[in-house]
């Protein structure tokens, strides 16, 4: 079955993207019998040899993509960044220690709402006072060096802000950067 669609809309909101017809008349086959499997990707066991091959290719190419070496682990986890804002203070915060925090809009406020649960937030810049439209200089950025660790969000959608350059922190410095993931590390390594 092919769709014979004449009128394309594409969306250039933040987030979703257009896809070529041909991926998407592949989905369509597909979501009804993966790879003559007889049944749909989202209807066989994790455990499967279809559903390892899904996983082990799509590992393969987040490393070619990525650059990424043996050395590192590639997870793939469910909750996307909103449940990262609770598994990085979990793992991450230390007793007595606060977490130095850069406010730069609704994704950082999610985020420090996770961290309070756990630890303490210092926020020590935010973009607040002008609706988060932008980025607050680096040069104001006072780091305790006796935090957890630093931590900022990369790109601001909803305002449409980005980080062009990461601060220098005298602790590590965790990002939320799924929403630029690619571009960043293409930036920051070329």
């Amino acid at each position: 079955m092919t769709m014979t669609t004449t009128k394309r809309t594409h969306n250039f909101s933040a987030g979703p993207a257009a896809l070529p017809l041909e991926v998407l008349e592949k989905a369509q086959r597909e979501l009804v019998d993966f790879q003559s499997a007889g049944m749909s990707v989202m209807e066989m066991s994790h455990r499967s040899k279809e559903f390892s091959g899904v996983i082990e290719s799509a590992e393969a190419r987040a490393r070619r993509l990525l650059n990424i070496s043996d050395d590192y682990a590639v997870l793939f986890l469910q909750g996307g960044a909103s449940l990262q804002f609770s598994m990085i203070p979990m793992n991450l915060c230390l007793p007595g220690k606060s977490v130095d925090v850069v406010n730069t809009g609704s994704w950082t406020k999610k985020a420090i709402k996770e961290l309070n649960k756990i630890g303490d937030a210092n926020i020590i810049a935010s973009s607040d006072d002008k609706n988060f439209s932008y980025i607050p200089s680096l040069d104001q950025l006072n780091f305790n060096s006796d935090a957890s660790y630093s931590y900022i969000t990369t790109n601001n959608t909803i305002a449409g802000t980005q980080w062009k350059e990461f601060p220098k922190t005298p602790n590590p410095l965790w990002a939320e950067i799924s929403l630029d993931y690619v571009s960043l590390l293409f930036q920051l390594t070329y």
